[in-house]
Parts: structure tokens; C-alpha cells; sequence
């Protein structure tokens, strides 16, 4: 053997040894600093097993302007409650999680707008529903509102509302509530929560979609996204800075170990909720790291034309839309793995499908990308200290974005840059050279 072969062995040995060592020490780091966490998975997922799903859709014998209100209520003959709602724009799909139970599932269209159900409001009704057994899934319930009011049906509903108050004015609720950056449900403990008990985050922990300030219809709404182990406290300076005369923020919070695909469809139903109350007609979208992932996840949602808002421009922020070689290294390696990891490890079904629906026409998509970091358990040295460049500038992602710009930032200091910060309020503002596209 030559020196030249020797010395070419001995850097493939060196480098295989690096990378061994890598994984290693990022195993040793997973397991030793997470021990407690991965124990509060374990028992969250259980419970989470144990939830059974109610779901189908509500149509209508005749077309209806007015929104529709359909809630889940126990079937406890002594004293029923209302478990859950969902409001409608318009007739369509709806789903419900819940313990295990027997429940009914009522709708009705809500014809003066003021979420309390009248006796002369079309009402329809699933039936008793068996979802005794953990786990159980009804995704086939048929609602039909008739044409005219069932008069059985509003006798039943009343002797219900003399048991309980089927009053959705007063159910807590955190759609448009308004709320502050220092609010203390935007704590790490709880952010901590949302990642390794989301279950026991949203029986306990105010998410939704929050209001800094009142709603006004001169004003357009921003969606602010956050993404893994984040909360709307991330986007302190760029709301600080916000031009808050023609812009109102609206701050997503939700549990960010669930499936991206389950955050996006509560979103839309939320930005459902919110269009009933206040009509209005657009919003802007701007998310951070995996934020992106749901934000492109509820586009494809809002594309499906079940809504009457639209998004005008989505400006998503060190976004990982080929995902992130951590999470597949714990779906491999973990003793409990946390559902969002099937989404964002690389070659996932999820991240397969999520551009094969191509953004509307009217919608403009800006990718911000960081590149200055040093972290060793990416992959690839080229990173932000958390996301592989190459994932952030996916191709298909850039194919799509009407402009693409690059920052000597981290994965969390982008968030606060004074050039991102001048770039954003430029985009929504109109004021980027020759206007929507470059």
C-alpha cells in the first residue's frame, strides 16, 4: 500500500469515527437530559390513545347565509354538558376529540349570529353515539339541516337546556381573546409542555388564536405561527416593530409535538371561527422554523375553497421544508417518540405531499432563510445552529417563493435582526421593487 492509499484510509476512518462520535454524543444528550421528559410522553401518549374521535359533516336540504353551530354533548341523563363546538361558515366537515363516552353531536343554523340556539333555528341532530372504548374512531356522522324546523327535535333540545345551559356566548373560549406577550401561559414550562405533553397541554394550557387589541376591520390581520419548543413571545421584536396603523397581530399558540397536519386543521377552523364573527376578507401570514411547515399545511386547507378569507403573503423564517435529521434519529432511537417527529424527519409522507398542491395565484410566498451556525447534530455543517440550509432552501419551496433572501443570522437571532425586521414591514407594505414579484 502507498502512502497516498494509507493517508486516504485514514481520513475515511477519521471522518466515519467524527460522525460516530456525533451521534453518540447526541444520543447521550437525548437520553440523559430528556430522561424526564421522554417518561411525561409516555404518559401523554397513553392518554392520548385513549381519546376517541368524533367526526363527519353537516349539509343542508336548503342554501343558508348564516353561519352553524355544532357542538358535542355528553349523554349523561342527569346532567349533560357540552364537551366541545366547532362554528361553520358554511355546511361541511367537522371533527371532535374526546375521552371515551356516549355523546350526540347537534347543529344548527345560527341565523341572528349570536351563538345561542332559538327555537325557530334549523336544527339537526347524529343520535346517541357510542365511543365507549378507547381509541374509537366515527368519522361517518351524517347531519342533515331540513328545510324546516323539526319541532321533535326542539321539544328533545328543550328538555336538554333544562338540564344544561347550551350557551356558547359564555364558553371559554380563546378565539380572538385578548391577551399579551407577558401573558404566563407563554412560559417555557409550558411551551416545555406543548412539546412532551400535548395532551396535557390542551386540557390545561389557553391555546388558539389570540387579539393584542381589539378587532378592526381597517386593519389586516398578521397570523403570527411559531414553531418546535416556541410561542408567540419569538416574534417580540418583529411585532414591536409592526405598523400597527394598518396591522393588527394575531398570535397562533398551540402544542407543537402534535402533527403538523392536526395544528393546520385547527387553525383554519379557527380563522373559520373568526371570519364569522368579523368577515373579514385577508390576512398575511409570518412563521417561524417549523411554523412554515404548518402555515404551507393550512394553505393547502384554505386552497380546498371552504373559506371566504384569503392569505395575500406568507413570509416564512428559517423554515426546515425538507425537514430535520434529529427527528428521524428519534423515531429510530427514542423509547417514546413524539408525534410531530413522523412529519419533519426527513422523507416523511408528510413532507412528500406537501407540495404537490401548488400555492393560489394571489398568494405570495417570501422565504427568509439564516446561515450562520455551528451545530454539529444537523447532518451537515452548512446550518443555522439548527436547520440545514439545504432543507431550508428546499426546491420546491424556491420554486414557488416570489423572492428569496438569505441572512448571517441563527435559527433564533433572524427573529430579532433589524435588516428581517426592515424586509418584512417592506413586504407588507407594498413597497419591494416592482411591487408582488422580482
Amino acid at each position: 500500500m502507498n502512502p497516498g492509499e494509507t493517508s486516504n484510509r485514514i481520513a475515511v476512518v477519521t471522518n466515519d469515527a467524527r460522525r460516530l462520535s456525533i451521534w453518540i454524543l447526541l444520543l447521550f444528550l437525548l437520553f440523559t437530559a430528556g430522561g424526564c421528559s421522554f417518561s411525561r410522553l409516555e404518559k401523554d401518549l397513553e392518554n392520548q390513545n385513549n381519546m376517541v374521535i368524533i367526526g363527519g359533516e353537516v349539509s343542508s336540504e336548503t342554501a343558508t347565509a348564516a353561519p352553524i353551530i355544532i357542538y358535542l354533548l355528553t349523554n349523561d341523563p342527569l346532567q349533560p354538558r357540552v364537551v366541545n363546538y366547532k362554528v361553520l361558515k358554511k355546511p361541511g366537515r367537522f371533527t371532535f376529540l374526546a375521552v371515551p363516552g356516549t355523546y350526540r353531536v347537534f347543529a344548527y343554523v345560527d341565523h341572528n349570529h349570536d351563538r345561542r340556539h332559538q327555537d325557530n333555528e334549523r336544527t339537526g341532530s347524529s343520535g346517541l353515539i357510542p365511543a365507549t372504548q378507547p381509541g374509537t374512531r366515527i368519522n361517518n356522522l351524517s347531519i342533515m339541516l331540513p328545510k324546516q324546523v323539526n319541532r321533535n327535535l326542539v321539544h328533545e333540545l328543550d328538555r336538554i337546556k333544562n338540564k344544561v345551559k347550551i350557551d356558547l356566548v359564555n364558553y371559554k373560549l380563546h378565539t380572538g381573546e385578548i391577551t399579551t406577550l407577558a401573558a404566563p401561559y407563554f412560559a417555557k414550562e409550558f411551551v416545555s409542555m406543548g412539546l412532551w405533553e400535548p395532551l396535557k397541554f390542551v386540557e390545561e394550557v389557553p391555546f388558539g388564536i389570540f387579539f393584542m387589541e381589539e378587532y378592526s376591520p381597517a386593519k389586516i390581520p398578521v397570523l403570527f405561527v411559531h414553531g418546535v419548543s416556541g410561542s408567540p413571545r419569538c416574534f417580540s421584536r418583529i411585532i414591536e416593530n409592526l405598523d400597527r396603523e394598518h396591522f393588527q397581530p394575531w398570535l397562533v399558540y398551540y402544542p407543537s409535538g402534535v402533527k403538523i397536519e392536526t395544528v393546520a386543521e385547527y387553525i383554519f377552523h379557527q380563522l373559520n371561527e373568526l371570519d364569522v364573527r368579523y368577515d373579514y376578507n385577508k390576512l398575511e401570514i409570518i412563521a417561524h422554523s417549523m411554523g412554515g411547515l404548518v402555515c404551507r399545511c393550512l394553505v393547502n386547507q384554505i386552497s380546498r375553497g371552504e373559506n371566504d378569507f384569503q392569505v395575500e403573503r406568507m413570509i416564512t423564517i428559517s423554515t426546515p421544508f425538507a425537514g430535520h435529521k434529529a427527528a428521524a434519529l428519534g423515531l429510530k432511537y427514542a423509547p417514546a417518540v413524539i408525534p410531530v417527529w413522523n412529519d419533519v424527519a426527513p422523507g416523511s409522507d408528510f413532507l412528500n405531499q406537501l407540495f404537490q398542491k401548488p400555492l393560489p395565484e394571489n398568494l405570495s410566498h417570501y422565504l427568509l432563510f439564516s446561515f450562520e451556525g455551528s451545530s454539529r447534530f444537523t447532518g451537515d455543517n452548512n446550518n443555522d445552529g439548527v436547520v440545514t440550509i439545504a432543507s431550508e432552501l428546499r426546491p420546491e419551496a424556491q420554486e414557488e417563493a416570489v423572492l428569496i433572501r438569505g441572512f448571517p443570522e441563527n435559527h433564533t437571532s433572524i427573529l430579532k435582526s433589524q435588516s428581517v425586521i426592515t424586509l418584512i414591514n417592506q413586504i407588507l407594505n407594498h413597497k419591494l421593487k416592482n411591487g408582488r414579484r422580482w
